[in-house]
């Protein structure tokens, strides 16, 4: 029988099929996190170390269209090669679109998410996915030994476990 964590309040449920709320907190589960015991599953298997980069003077429609090209939700917005603030579709969605703002004439400063939240590659998986649960954020700045590694999101966790659970098909 398999263990399965709740990410939002840490419950463990164990069974073959998960169900979709959490017992214990009654929160709405799209996924669950596959409880490990003896080896924890850390952010280091999941970060992105090649993310996206911006400068924080660039405008916010230059910021989309290199999203689009390369496919990606976030990217780091950098102060004189810096790591300072992400960038994400949501936030031009909510900051830009629905207010009907012209991209072209905002700079990424101006709508980037900074501080950033950090945590480091050695933090285990279920406890960054809290993180974000609680400060209702879907991507994080991984750090490595005090030096930036990559973002986090949420995307890149989920995308993981579709991969493993295709793999066992």
């Amino acid at each position: 029988m398999k263990k399965w964590e709740c990410y939002r309040c840490g419950h463990i449920f164990e069974g073959e099929i998960t169900p979709d709320e959490c017992p214990e907190c009654h929160y709405s589960l799209t996924f669950w996190l596959e409880a490990s015991e003896p080896s924890v599953v850390t952010v280091r298997n999941f970060v992105k170390t090649d993310p996206l980069m911006i400068d924080a003077n660039d405008s916010v429609l230059k910021a989309a269209q290199m999203m689009r090209e390369s496919s990606v939700g976030n990217i780091l917005v950098t102060i004189n090669g810096d790591p300072k603030g992400i960038l994400t579709e949501r936030d031009i969605l909510n900051r830009i679109a629905a207010d009907d703002l012209l991209p072209s004439s905002i700079s990424v400063r101006k709508i980037m998410t900074s501080p950033m939240i950090a945590i480091t590659a050695d933090t285990p998986l279920a406890e960054a996915v809290k993180l974000m649960a609680k400060n209702r954020i879907r991507t994080l700045f991984v750090t490595d030994g005090g030096k930036p590694l990559g973002l986090l999101n949420m995307r890149s966790i989920v995308g993981d476990q579709f991969r493993v659970a295709k793999s066992l098909d």
